[in-house]
């Protein structure tokens, strides 16, 4: 199965010190969501890409997101290969849902499976409200998707 890399979240302790960052090197423009919690990068040229608040971060690194049709299927060929599922399914704000995984090197990537269920790399993911994988801040990250629910208590 071949799968493109369609997106790419990095962490941010700051947001306008990274906005002022890179519109000072690379001409970049940004815009924050309203909860203020993702920065997404603008721009025609630009790749699809943003930022996460660096307390909600779950990786050390950038996330690379990867387009699949069945994202099911992938998760179990990741386990079945070695890898860990670290977010089986999230809601994903542009369409579809995302997941997360680590390889047997603890690289953490994710996996986009569009609303329609094609893995075509045309188009870009809309930035969501959220970051893409969350945690409390006492608790590491993407791009950028809802927080997973927080499992309701018996009564």
């Amino acid at each position: 199965m071949s799968a493109s890399i369609v997106h790419v979240e990095f962490k941010s302790a700051n947001f306008a010190r990274t906005s002022a960052f890179y519109d000072r090197v690379f001409n970049w423009k940004t815009e924050q969501n309203g909860s203020g919690s993702y920065m997404k990068l603008e721009g025609a040229d630009a790749p699809s890409a943003g930022w996460v608040r660096a307390d909600l971060v779950q990786a050390p690194g950038p996330i690379a997101f990867l387009t699949v049709d069945d994202l099911a299927a992938t998760l179990a060929e990741i386990e079945s290969a070695g890898g860990r599922v670290l977010v089986r399914s999230l809601p994903f704000a542009g369409g579809g849902e995302i997941a997360l995984f680590a390889d047997p090197d603890d690289n953490v990537l994710g996996l986009w499976r569009r609303k329609d269920g094609a893995a075509k790399p045309a188009a870009k993911p809309a930035a969501a409200k959220e970051p893409a994988v969350a945690k409390d801040p006492g608790a590491a990250k993407a791009p950028a998707a809802p927080k997973p629910a927080k499992p309701k208590k018996k009564k």
